[in-house]
C-alpha cells in the first residue's frame, strides 16, 4: 500500500504573490467608492438575470426588458422607503403620547433608594470613590468657548448625510443598467482578459458564480422577507405600535449578517417597553423573535439554502469583519456575496486554490489524511470515532483498505526521515494499535488464527489490522497466543523492512507451531524484504491476506474432516449400475 503524500512542493513566487494581494487590499480599499458601488450593481445585475431571461425570451426587445427590471426593482425599494418614512414620521408624532408610560417604568426600575438601578449605580459610586487618587488642588483653567454653527451650517451637514447614499444608490443603478444592456460585451472581455486559452475555466467560473449567487440572493431575499412578514405580523398581534415599520426594518436588516437579525428586535423591544403597561409585551416580543429566528435560521435556510454559497460560519464571520473594514456598512452587506465569489475563484483558478481551502467549506483534508494526523497527535479516541464514522458510510473492509493502511505506508515512508523521528513512528504506530481494538475488540471464543508480528511496534499495529480485517471476513483471528492455542493458521505481518536474521527466525518459529503459514507485507518496503527470501511470497492487500487465509482454512477442514468414513459408500460408487 503506497503512502498518501499532499503536495509539499514550495513556491517560488510567495513573495511576488503577497505583494500583489497587498497592492489589490490597497486599491480596494482608496478605490472604495467606485469599487463598493460596482460590487453591489454586479450583484443586482446577477440577482436580475433570471427575470431579464424571461422577458426576451418572450421577444421583449433588450432595452426594454432591462427598463422593466428596473422599474421593478425601484419600486420594491420605493415601496419599502415609503413605508419606512411614513411609519418612523407616525411613531415620532404618537411618541409625546407615551411619556406618562415611559416615565412610570423608568421610576419602577430605579425607585429612590430601592430600585435595582439605583443600587447599582451607589455601588459604582462607591467603587470609583475608593479607586480615584486624592484630590489635589487644581489649577485655574481658562476654556475658550466655540461660537455655535449656523443653521445653515447644521443644515449642509444634514444635506450631505443624506446625499451620499442618494448618489451611492444612483450610480448602482446606472452602473446595474449598463451592465444588463451591454453583458455579453462585458463577458468577452473578461474572457479575453483571461486568457483565450483558459477560457473553459473562465466560463466555468462565470457560470458557476451566476448559478451560485442568483440562487443565493433570490433564497436570501425570500428569507428575509418571510422573517420580516412575520415579525411584523407578530407584533401587529402583540399590539406594538408600527409594526410595518419593525417589519420592513427586519427585511432590510437581516441582509447584514450575524448582527442583523439581534439589531431587527432591538428596535420594537424599546417601542414595547415605551408603550405597554406591564412587562408581558415585552417578554412577548422577545418570545416571537427567538420563534421566529430559530425557525428561519435552522430550518427554512438549511432548507433553501442546501450548498448555494459553499462557506463556512468562521470564514463568513472573518470575512465579514474584513469587507466592513474595507467598505463599511455597504460591506457589511456585501460581505456573503463577495466572500462566495473569492471561494468560486479559489474553484477555478489554480493559483487562488488557497482561497477555497480557507473559505471554502469543502473538506480541506482527506480522510486518510485526517486519520494520520489524529495518529500523529496520539489522540486514539477521535481516530476511532473516523473511522466510525467512514465506516458506518462505506464498511470495515474498505476503511481499513483505504484509510489504515496509507496511514501505516506513511509511518513507514516517514520513519527514516530525521523530523520524523523513531520515537513519532512509535506513538503513532500504538495509537494505531489502540484504534484496532476499538474496531476489534477481539475473538470470541477459541480463535484459529494466529496473527504474529515480526518485531517492532509498526508491525504490531499491521497485525491488528490484519486481525480486523479476518473478523470482518468471519474468520476467528487473535493478536494473543492465549486464545489460539493450537492455531491452525499463522499469519506473519511485517510492516517495515527489518533485518533478514529477524524476519527469518519469525518465519521458522511459525512453521514450527502450524503448517500453515501466510505472510502478510502492511507496506511496500516490507514486500520488497520478504521477497528476497527465498519461496516466500507475501500477501500485499487485506483481500489478498483474507482470501489466502479464507483458503488455508478451507484445506485444513476438508483434510480433517472427509465426506465419507470407512463404513460408508463412496460417492463414486452410489449411482454405479449393479453387474
Amino acid at each position: 500500500m503506497a503512502p498518501f503524500r499532499a503536495p509539499t512542493t514550495a513556491s517560488r513566487e510567495s513573495p511576488q504573490r503577497l505583494l500583489v494581494f497587498a497592492v489589490v487590499i490597497a486599491a480596494l480599499y482608496l478605490g472604495r467608492e467606485v469599487f463598493a458601488p460596482l460590487a453591489l450593481a454586479l450583484l443586482l445585475t446577477i440577482a436580475a438575470l433570471p427575470a431579464l431571461g424571461w422577458l426576451e425570451r418572450r421577444r421583449v426587445p433588450r432595452i426594454l426588458a432591462v427598463l422593466l427590471v428596473m422599474g421593478l426593482f425601484l419600486g420594491v425599494v420605493g415601496g419599502l422607503v415609503y413605508v419606512v418614512l411614513t411609519q418612523a414620521l407616525a411613531l415620532a408624532a404618537e411618541l409625546p403620547n407615551y411619556e406618562s408610560v415611559l416615565r412610570g417604568k423608568l421610576q419602577a426600575i430605579s425607585q429612590e433608594g430601592s430600585g435595582p438601578i439605583d443600587g447599582v449605580m451607589r455601588l459604582v459610586k462607591r467603587l470609583g470613590e475608593a479607586l480615584s487618587p486624592p484630590e489635589t488642588t487644581a489649577a485655574p483653567t481658562v476654556a475658550i468657548a466655540a461660537s455655535d454653527q449656523g443653521p445653515l451650517s447644521a443644515l449642509f451637514g444634514m444635506a450631505v448625510l443624506i446625499i451620499a447614499p442618494i448618489a451611492t444608490f444612483a450610480i448602482t443603478l446606472l452602473l446595474m443598467a449598463f451592465i444588463l444592456v451591454q453583458r455579453e460585451d462585458l463577458r468577452d472581455r473578461v474572457l479575453r482578459l483571461a486568457g483565450l486559452h483558459e477560457m473553459h475555466r473562465t466560463t466555468g467560473a462565470m457560470a458557476d458564480a451566476t448559478t451560485r449567487l442568483g440562487r443565493f440572493l433570490l433564497m436570501q431575499a425570500m428569507i428575509n422577507g418571510i422573517f420580516g412578514f412575520s415579525m411584523g405580523m407578530g407584533l401587529w398581534l402583540l399590539g406594538v405600535p408600527n409594526a410595518p415599520l419593525w417589519g420592513a426594518l427586519g427585511f432590510g436588516l437581516r441582509f447584514i449578517p450575524f448582527l442583523g437579525a439581534p439589531l431587527s428586535v432591538l428596535f420594537p423591544l424599546i417601542v414595547a417597553f415605551a408603550t405597554t403597561e406591564g412587562w408581558t409585551t415585552v417578554l412577548l416580543v422577545i418570545a416571537l423573535f427567538a420563534v421566529v429566528d430559530v425557525i428561519v435560521t435552522y430550518v427554512l435556510e438549511p432548507w433553501l439554502y442546501g450548498s448555494s454559497m459553499g462557506i463556512t460560519p468562521l470564514a463568513l464571520l472573518l470575512a465579514s469583519a474584513f469587507w466592513a473594514v474595507m467598505w463599511g456598512p455597504l460591506g457589511l452587506i456585501l460581505a456573503p456575496a463577495m466572500t462566495a465569489c473569492l471561494v468560486i475563484l479559489g474553484r477555478h483558478v489554480r493559483s487562488l486554490a488557497f482561497l477555497d481551502v480557507l473559505l471554502g467549506d469543502t473538506p480541506p483534508l482527506p480522510a486518510p489524511a485526517r486519520f494520520y494526523q489524529r495518529l500523529l497527535a496520539d489522540d486514539a479516541a477521535n481516530a476511532a470515532a473516523l473511522v466510525g464514522n467512514e465506516a458506518a458510510r462505506l464498511g470495515i473492509q474498505p476503511v481499513l483498505e483505504q484509510m489504515v493502511m496509507p496511514a501505516i505506508a506513511q509511518i513507514s515512508s516517514d520513519r527514516p526521515n530525521e523530523a520524523f523521528g523513531p520515537a513519532l513512528a512509535i506513538r503513532a504506530s500504538r495509537a494505531l494499535t489502540r484504534v484496532m481494538e476499538v474496531v476489534a475488540p477481539g475473538a470470541d471464543g477459541h480463535a484459529e488464527i494466529l496473527v504474529v508480528p515480526v518485531a517492532g511496534a509498526l508491525d504490531l499495529a499491521a497485525a491488528a489490522v490484519a486481525v480486523a480485517a479476518l473478523q470482518e471476513a468471519g474468520q476467528l483471528a487473535t493478536l494473543s497466543p492465549e486464545d489460539a492455542p493450537e492455531p491452525a493458521v499463522i499469519v506473519v505481518v511485517s510492516a517495515i523492512e527489518a533485518p533478514a536474521r529477524r524476519l527469518e527466525r519469525a518465519l521458522v518459529q511459525a512453521e514450527k507451531i502450524s503448517a500453515r503459514v501466510v505472510v502478510f507485507a502492511a507496506t511496500e518496503e516490507a514486500a520488497q524484504a520478504l521477497y528476497r527470501r527465498p519461496q516466500t511470497a507475501p500477501q500485499t492487500s487485506l483481500a489478498g491476506l483474507v482470501a489466502e487465509v479464507e483458503q488455508a482454512s478451507a484445506d485444513i477442514t476438508a483434510s480433517v474432516s472427509p465426506d465419507w468414513d470407512q463404513g460408508a459408500v463412496p460417492p463414486a460408487l452410489m449411482n454405479a449400475n449393479p453387474p
